[in-house]
């Protein structure tokens, strides 16, 4: 009985994935949508790439959300599954997760890049703070990672 149940949560953890399609195609819509503007206009204008800027967003914090789910599955509660390409370490997890948040941070700051003429100096200063804190610590983790993995093959 308790196989079962462990069979029936992992598909539907496992499923997580098959959830990310609608965030995909709303994505190649808002692709579509870019090429109409540039073919239209011959450029896209700062409020289009805004709207790209934001679809883009919201799939980066969607994969990560995902990515969360099975792989702290994977790494904390168990690594027999039958999910192949998605066991991955904890280690590789946090790497993956912050090099994600980063990402994500990426956009914000190219959002506020967009918009600097009305936008406070301070904010843009913070915002390029924050993002070089996710950057060093993703390094650090990626190095930690790396460290970690050659010592276990020695």
């Amino acid at each position: 009985m308790g196989e079962k149940i462990k069979l029936v949560l992992e598909k539907i953890i496992f499923f997580s994935k098959w959830v990310l399609i609608p965030f995909y195609l709303k994505l190649f819509w808002v692709l579509l949508v870019l090429l109409y503007w540039f073919m239209a206009n011959g450029h896209i204008t700062s409020e289009q790439l805004m709207y790209t800027l934001e679809a883009v967003d919201v799939i980066m914090i969607a994969n990560l959300i995902k990515m969360i789910i099975t792989g702290s599955y994977n790494s904390f509660v168990t690594k027999s599954h039958d999910e192949t390409s998605e066991k991955v370490s904890s280690g590789v997890l946090k790497v993956k997760m912050a090099t994600s948040i980063m990402g994500v941070t990426t956009i914000h700051l190219l959002q506020t890049f967009i918009s600097a003429k009305t936008i406070d100096w301070d904010l843009i200063y913070k915002q390029t703070f924050v993002h070089v804190v996710f950057m060093v610590g993703a390094l650090v983790l990626a190095t930690i990672d790396f460290l970690h993995s050659k010592s276990e093959t020695h």
